[in-house]
């Protein structure tokens, strides 16, 4: 397994937190594949090659690279049921041995992949003895997939090989994975045809969440080229009640989720989605509704998660800052103001977002008061996780900082008396589960409710001196699991109307419902533990 980190990260990281990614980013996979190779000594496979179930039509060949640590002979009943299923198609297989079952250790980057390169040629040479014609060009026969691990590999196999005229493959599919983030190769601007298909019960980093990335790329090509184009050549999909492990057979992938579908169910879709694809880029479009309906329940899945990171931050709504607003601030200053539902009618709050921390600093809620209503302005600003090399976990904001006015200001300013004047920030968080909870899609709250770990909400903790640099810079919100629960403690900055610095107001740091929304789809239904949320996470 490939064990990057996972931790959270402002716009403006400490020295040392600069120095721990710049060392992570030139040795973070050097120093894993050093590690598992230990783990997994002597670790040996045999090329697999598959000659194809179909005599008749075009010959096309399909190399399947393993995932970590996994057997390549744990993938022979995944592959020959796409052979089966791709009808109409001769189609070869081959499954090569891979170094210590890790590819990354031939594939380390694109300047060397020299050694993957070589097994799988090794593994195709087999295969022509066998009697393969490699008659026509590869990058028209020749499909390369991938598992997890495998799936990274292809993708850096595949842009090894590619040249300013030529590249080396007709396509790729991704199981459990994903192709680059951003750039040249990133879904949008793939050269070739990119399937993409991930399970909904993926306990790693192929989760729901972290696939969300992908599938906003499949919207803007959708939106760019056409439906019809994102369908045929880019399709991404969460297939319902799989995991990541129902990719290889007989292989228990550690940390996974249970999958809620018999193996001969999921390797039977796996199967059909993927001889789809091959089909509809031959021409073929006689199985297209397979993948038009996976597309179609991916939509329905993620939309709820891209709405919760719109909360986070709305770029578009630049009424007031050219960065955008956050609705969880702007729904967080009713939250904080106590007021009765009469007196909260009142009050009118717009918000203004800014990406970096510096320019939160500076920021400061302020109100008007015309003829008995009130308009504030809150201030508010997100942090991530870092994702060094796209090997981030959690695409979720880590927290929500929001600078908002305090209820003693508020009741002041409307000459009324709150309701609930001593609200502190946990009822923003618990505000925002409740949200999320509202949100997710009904199968994830059904299994959530029945299975999952909730959250607690710990007293907010006081930043101290109330030193307003101290807050922006230094706290963060704090998430600890536990055997029950998801514990969060919000830190907080209040001060009091007759203060001297920046009175009435109060400062909170509080859960995105993106971030609720992924405890509720993957990691609440494992077993509890430690804490693990700044700990290494894992992909296999």
């Amino acid at each position: 397994r490939l064990y990057p980190l996972c931790r959270r990260v402002r716009d403006e990281p400490s020295i040392e937190v600069q120095h721990r990614a710049e060392h992570t980013a030139m040795s973070m996979r050097a120093l894993a594949a050093a590690a598992l190779v230990m783990a997994s000594a002597w670790a040996t496979d045999d090329n697999i090659v598959l000659p194809p179930v179909h005599t008749d039509g075009p010959e096309k060949m399909l190399v399947f690279i393993p995932g970590g640590k996994v057997p390549n002979q744990n993938y022979v009943a995944t592959v020959k049921a796409i052979q089966e299923a791709t009808t109409g198609v001769k189609l070869w297989a081959v499954i090569p041995a891979v170094f210590q079952r890790l590819c990354i250790i031939s594939c380390t980057s694109t300047s060397l992949c020299a050694p993957l390169h070589s097994g799988v040629e090794a593994s195709l040479s087999t295969a022509k003895e066998m009697g393969w014609t490699r008659a026509g060009k590869d990058s028209d026969d020749v499909w390369l997939a991938g598992h997890s691990l495998g799936g990274v590999c292809a993708n850096t196999l595949f842009q090894a090989y590619t040249t300013d005229t030529d590249v080396p493959y007709a396509g790729l599919m991704v199981m459990g994975s994903y192709v680059d983030e951003a750039g040249t190769h990133d879904l949008k601007h793939y050269p070739k045809p990119v399937l993409t298909m991930n399970g909904e019960l993926d306990g790693g980093l192929a989760r729901p969440g972290k696939t969300a990335v992908w599938w906003r790329q499949h919207l803007d090509l959708q939106q760019a080229k056409g439906e019809q184009y994102a369908l045929a050549n880019k399709p991404v999909m969460v297939l319902p009640q799989l995991n990541h492990s129902d990719f290889c057979p007989g292989f228990d992938v550690p940390g996974d989720l249970m999958a809620e579908v018999d193996q001969a169910t999921a390797t039977k879709e796996i199967s059909q989605i993927v001889a789809a694809f091959l089909h509809g880029q031959m021409g073929d479009s006689s199985d297209a509704d397979v993948i038009k309906e996976k597309v179609a329940w991916t939509r329905n899945f993620l939309a709820p998660y891209l709405q919760a990171q719109e909360m986070e931050r709305n770029a578009s709504d630049t009424r007031v800052s050219a960065e955008g607003s956050s609705s969880i601030c702007a729904q967080g200053q009713h939250i904080i103001a106590g007021l009765s539902e009469a007196d909260d009618s009142k009050l009118t709050v717009t918000d203004s977002f800014h990406v970096t921390s510096s320019n939160l600093e500076h920021c400061h809620p302020n109100w008007t008061v015309t003829d008995g209503s009130m308009s504030s302005l809150s201030c508010s600003h997100t942090d991530y996780y870092i994702d060094i090399d796209n090997t981030g976990e959690i695409t979720a904001a880590s927290e929500v900082a929001c600078k908002l006015l305090s209820s003693d200001r508020m009741a002041q300013q409307l000459k009324v008396k709150a309701e609930t004047p001593d609200v502190d920030c946990r009822a923003i968080n618990r505000h925002v589960v409740a949200l999320a909870e509202s949100m997710a899609p009904p199968l994830t709250l059904a299994r959530y409710k029945r299975g999952g770990r909730g959250w607690c909400y710990k007293e907010d903790d006081q930043v101290l001196g109330n030193i307003g640099p101290l807050w922006v810079f230094q706290s963060s919100l704090k998430m600890e699991e536990n055997a029950t629960c998801m514990a969060v403690t919000s830190p907080t900055l209040k001060t009091e109307i007759d203060g001297k610095i920046f009175p009435g107001s109060h400062y909170c740091k509080v859960l995105s419902p993106a971030r609720v929304l992924d405890w509720m789809m993957t990691d609440s239904l494992k077993p509890g533990t430690k804490a693990v949320v700044e700990e290494t996470q894992v992909f296999v």
